[in-house]
């Protein structure tokens, strides 16, 4: 066991088992604490980087979010830096950070994975893990930080699909004590606001740029809204290329080649869809017009609350505006299932199936239902009510009975005269 000892600003030592690597990224490589399985410690792989990230780092581990809690006792919204780390010197080598259980959310992205990483692997699970990270958002852009390099990557998601933010020393932020702005360097491309590709700075509206791209993703199992080849020509086919050139599939899908499998916004909730209109569209040009992490949270909380559950499996999920399963019409039409049932679940005989015997009529429309009516006094309303049809076997089985209702009628009135 090969033990490194680093002090705290006030002298604590800490004992690092650096024959251990939990992870690394481009800065430097996080390693588990001796005797201490709730913090682990960044050390930075740059000496001279470490030593201009002194004040940087000192100003972070003052901020508010470093006593946050989480949704529960054993969660944290962020694995914000504890304390910095030094050596002999007093040279800053890295920073101490709670260790946090979980997978990348990247990971929450591929549907073959999805049902190994949460304990209810549906699309209602989806809709809840987006709206904690637009919460997420949020109480960060309250406590005045920009997270900028927004990425799937750096949040992490437990089984119960509570999330945490990681790499939190790349933050921007300003200094209370001095009022020195400390601005953030990383963006990831592929989620970077458009001005921001064009070389403006990091701003709270790139987050929610970024929080747009994460939550479609969520949602429309993993399909990037900017990814694919665009129609024109010559095609761009990076997505870079694409939000530069403003190529949306689900607000432009005429822009990118259609692909066969993918799915359409016409699933989505009509609120979430005005969303997602309001941060690619209006937003576009207008980032103040992008809507903020509390807003998404609570259209995602609606729509995840209005979801329906469907009789041939207990994973498929579908929200009301949908008449029918839209995953058994995918099904269906030949594009597998992304959310498989659990290996002990029996499929009724008459489950929707590509091929072979329907006993029962397949979903194969995606219509929707009116809209449901707006809410009163804060309090959503009851949804429409949907009355179903009756087969003629059905009527004339309430004629027959009304019949021999007449009858019986008659036959006491006779007797009474």
């Amino acid at each position: 066991m090969t033990v490194l000892t680093l002090r705290t600003l006030t002298g604590r030592p800490v004992q690092i088992l650096v024959d251990q690597e939990i992870g690394s990224g481009a800065e430097g490589v996080v390693y588990p604490v001796a005797d201490s399985p709730h913090v682990c410690a960044k050390l930075y792989s740059d000496f001279t980087r470490a030593a201009q990230l002194g004040p940087r780092m000192e100003a972070l581990t003052g901020l508010s979010p470093v006593l946050w809690g989480g949704d529960c006792p054993e969660h944290l919204h962020v694995a914000w830096p504890r304390t910095t780390l030094r050596d002999h010197s007093g040279q800053l080598r890295g920073v101490v950070v709670p260790r946090i259980d979980g997978t990348p959310m990247l990971r929450l992205l591929d549907p073959g994975r999805r049902a190994d990483l949460l304990d209810e692997a549906t699309w209602r699970s989806t809709f809840a893990v987006a709206a904690r990270v637009g919460r997420l958002f949020d109480m960060l852009h309250g406590a005045g930080v920009v997270i900028g390099d927004v990425s799937p990557s750096n949040v992490l998601v437990d089984r119960h699909g509570h999330v945490t933010l990681l790499d939190c020393d790349g933050v921007q932020f300003t200094d209370p004590q001095t009022g020195l702005l400390h601005r953030g360097e990383k963006f990831t491309p592929e989620y970077a606001a458009p001005e921001v590709l064009d070389g403006r700075p990091l701003s709270r509206e790139h987050d929610l740029f970024g929080l747009g791209v994460m939550i479609c993703e969520l949602i429309m199992e993993g399909q990037h809204p900017f990814g694919g080849v665009s129609t024109a020509q010559p095609p761009s086919e990076s997505v870079e290329q694409n939000i530069k050139h403003h190529n949306n599939r689900v607000t432009r899908p005429d822009r990118l080649v259609p692909s066969a499998d993918a799915l359409t916004a016409e699933i989505l909730p009509g609120k979430i869809l005005d969303l997602i209109r309001q941060c690619f569209e209006e937003g576009y040009e207008r980032p103040e017009r992008r809507p903020n992490g509390r807003a998404w949270a609570y259209e995602l909380d609606q729509a995840a609350y209005q979801m329906m559950g469907c009789r041939y499996n207990p994973r498929h999920a579908y929200h009301r505006s949908s008449v029918a399963c839209v995953w058994c019409a995918r099904i269906v039409a030949g594009y597998g299932d992304h959310f498989p049932p659990p290996a002990d679940w029996t499929m009724p005989l008459d489950a929707p199936v590509r091929g072979g015997l329907m006993l029962a009529p397949a979903p194969t429309t995606l219509s929707t239902y009116p809209a449901p009516p707006a809410p009163v006094n804060g309090r959503e309303a009851a949804p429409p009510a949907v009355v179903p049809s009756r087969s003629s076997k059905q009527l004339r089985t309430i004629a027959l009975i009304a019949l021999i209702a007449l009858i019986v009628l008659v036959i006491i009135v006779v007797a009474a005269l």
